[in-house]
């Protein structure tokens, strides 16, 4: 080899090294910036999101008027329908619908396709 063919083989790996550093160094902006480009959107409508909020819950001027409810009328000898129903909330919650059960867990072990020895893929030899 000549001092030629050498100095011609040093340069080229200095570029092919020089461009390995161009390729990390473009690569490292654009996630940094495309990071960036997404926090700047983020905090846009999280900002946004919140002047909604404020504007919904703000203050009303207006005086609101208090909504009486109208008192049902009931005929002589009937139950009021929020008597009925308190009285059949609790009888739902004063009786116990589940069966007393033991506290011992039983698994019988059942034959089936899917643990069958028969079906085994390795048959070993013992």
């Amino acid at each position: 080899m000549n001092l030629l063919q050498i100095a011609l083989l040093l340069a080229h790996e200095d570029w092919v090294y020089t461009k390995g550093w161009i390729v990390t160094i473009a690569g490292f902006l654009i996630v940094v910036i495309a990071l960036f480009i997404l926090s700047s959107i983020f905090r846009g409508v999280a900002s946004y999101f919140k002047k909604q909020d404020v504007k919904k819950n703000a203050p009303k001027e207006e005086v609101k008027k208090v909504v009486e409810k109208p008192v049902a009328q009931v005929a002589e000898g009937e139950i009021p329908a929020e008597v009925q129903a308190a009285i059949g909330m609790a009888l739902y919650l004063s009786t116990n619908l589940h069966d007393e059960e033991p506290n011992v867990i039983t698994i019988d072990r059942r034959v089936t396709s899917w643990n069958d020895k028969n079906y085994g893929v390795r048959h070993w030899k013992r």
